[in-house]
């Protein structure tokens, strides 16, 4: 089949060649010069198209850049009249703002009309509103800085008010505070430090805390009873007369709680008159911030400074959960209740604390609601309501200070009361609660003289000091050096002041490297010195007076201002001052009493 197809093919051929031209050469040559011709009208109308184009796109270019040039060179808002901003408040809605330089000229009252008005329209009445024009307008940028600065604070529903109407004091009501205030801390009394002397008062109204060997907790005052509104109230006048509105408003209680928390509750008559009425005076305060009560015992020491014309009183603060549980307990141990026993009345069915004792009934107990600050019988320290009444601000010092309550509230179960196992509903809060008020503490730091009290001493009574730990190998090994140095290895002092190392064996005991390391490994430094005699430490005691005489002698030379004693001695203590140095951390009226 294929040769037949290439036999075909080739006849064709033979057949084509032997024919005459059908077309001259001239003919040929005609109609390639006119394709030629065409060829090159075709070329010239693409060229012509292409520049078409191009014209095309340069036009459109010049055109977007004319319009982002007026863009860019149109006036900002800064000098042209009035744009729209929307501002995200409680309720969204669309603001006209006017320009920049106007804005600035506006006053902190009109901002706050603006903020009124502005709580009031809705999206829909805005739209439907005819007089639109009436609505203050304000700069975005000033709205912006004055909600930044609303925002930094803990009580920003009050700092929005700026409107805010400060009390104003008559002469008759500011004498009445500072007498209040006499009450509360006693009268001004004369300088006590003297001779490089401090000295630390007992503050009127609070009980010695013992420390607590368990916990390691120091001695603390704490306030008898809880702070009561009369005492807030002074604290919040007294601020106004010494013109600390900014902390005033930030103190304020916010007595709107007392609806707020109990919506459901006819608590109106005590939102109005709880705080301010005098019939409540001596009623715990609540409804206050913790940055409330961190300023009220910020301004107890500052007025306990004023009163006893010193500025070395330790600070007021908000007990920790350790210290306010060791105060609860009054001394008794594994009792769940500050009165001690797990029930909840008296042996004549009378209830022993202000809390929710039955379901549906608050008035139970005798108590509606919170009860006097000095109701029902103190604990065996002689602290007042220490369960109930209402839930006292302190700090978990295992949970990075959180902020927390202890001892239930009037609206606590029973459960709540407990002083070990009751349970914080209001852990980590610091807002304000009517169920929560608080008590504030001070750390003990003892009277002493910064002069005469030989470092590393503590004060037992009178002029008696005992060292604060026992003497250390590192200490004992000093007094040895220093004879090995004045008398040599060889002489008797040096010798007998060596410890006896082999006190450590014994016959069922492994203490062999005790013998050979415990006293002069470096690792020990700080661990008693054992194997001393009594005349040993005698002769140490001697040692170590002459040592510091010599201290202060040199002293005395170059420090002229201070007074250095002479007549003292190192010595064993007796029994009794030893039993005295053991109970170190009681005050002086409970060291009378044991």
């Amino acid at each position: 089949m294929e040769q037949d197809k290439n036999k075909r093919l080739d006849e064709l051929f033979k057949q084509a060649k032997n024919e005459p031209s059908k077309v001259s050469f001239e003919e040929t040559k005609g109609q390639f010069l006119s394709s030629v011709g065409n060829q090159h009208v075709a070329t010239k109308g693409i060229d012509i198209a292409k520049l078409f184009n191009l014209k095309l796109i340069i036009m459109i270019t010049s055109i977007i850049a004319t319009v982002a040039l007026v863009l860019v060179l149109k006036p900002t808002n800064t000098t042209k009249a009035i744009e729209k901003v929307n501002i995200n408040y409680s309720t969204p809605t669309k603001l006209v703002v006017a320009n920049e330089k106007q804005v600035l000229q506006e006053q902190q009252q009109v901002i706050t009309e603006y903020l009124r008005k502005v709580d009031r329209i809705t999206p829909d009445g805005l739209a439907l509103n005819q007089e639109k024009e009436q609505i203050l307008l304000i700069p975005a940028d000033s709205l912006k800085r004055y909600k930044k600065l609303l925002v930094q604070s803990a009580r920003i529903t009050e700092l929005l008010d700026t409107a805010y109407q400060f009390p104003i004091l008559t002469p008759e009501e500011i004498l009445a505070n500072n007498k209040q205030k006499v009450k509360m801390f006693g009268k001004k009394k004369q300088q006590k430090v003297k001779n490089g002397q401090w000295y630390q008062p007992d503050p009127e109204g609070f009980l010695f805390i013992p420390m607590d060997t368990t916990k390691r907790t120091h001695a603390f005052y704490i306030k008898r009873t809880e702070v009561s509104n009369l005492e807030y109230r002074t604290f919040l006048f007294d601020l106004l007369i010494q013109n600390r509105k900014e902390e005033f408003l930030k103190a304020k209680p916010d007595q709107a709680m007392w609806v707020k928390e109990y919506p459901n509750a006819f608590n109106q008559p005590m939102q109005d008159n709880y705080f301010s009425h005098p019939a409540y005076n001596d009623y715990p305060v609540v409804a206050i911030s913790r940055e409330g009560a961190e300023l009220f015992c910020k301004w107890m020491t500052e007025e306990l400074n004023v009163m006893f014309n010193l500025n070395l009183v330790n600070n007021f603060r908000l007990p920790s959960s350790d210290e306010w549980e060791f105060a609860a307990k009054g001394g008794l141990v594994n009792q769940p209740y500050p009165w001690g026993g797990p029930y909840l009345r008296n042996s004549k069915g009378c209830f022993l604390a202000n809390f929710y004792p039955i379901k549906d009934n608050y008035t139970a107990d005798g108590s509606l609601h919170t009860a006097k600050v000095d109701s029902y019988n103190p604990n065996d320290y002689g602290l007042y309501c220490m369960s109930g009444n209402v839930a006292e601000m302190v700090y978990y010092e295992d949970e990075n200070n959180l902020p927390g309550t202890r001892g239930g509230s009037w609206s606590s179960i029973g459960q709540e009361l407990q002083i070990v196992e009751g349970n914080d509903r209001f852990k980590g809060r610091t807002e304000p609660s009517v169920n929560v008020g608080f008590r504030p503490v001070m750390t003990y730091l003892g009277r002493a003289n910064a002069q005469i009290n030989p470092s590393g001493t503590v004060k037992i009574k009178g002029n008696i000091y005992i060292d604060k730990t026992e003497v250390s190998n590192f200490d004992w090994r000093e007094y040895v050096m220093w004879l090995e140095k004045t008398y040599g290895k060889t002489a008797m002092e040096y010798r007998n002041a060596l410890p006896d190392t082999l006190v450590w064996k014994e016959k069922e005991s492994f203490n062999e490297p005790y013998t050979q390391y415990y006293y002069s490994h470096p690792a020990y430094n700080d661990y008693p010195v054992v194997g001393i005699s009594y005349e040993q430490a005698v002769q140490y005691c001697k040692w170590r007076t002459e040592r510091v005489k010599e201290l202060f002698e040199t002293k005395m030379l170059t420090d002229k201002k201070n007074v250095y004693p002479t007549n003292f001695e190192y010595r064993l203590p007796t029994k009794e001052e030893w039993e005295a140095a053991a109970k170190i951390g009681y005050s002086e009226k409970i060291q009378q009493q044991l």
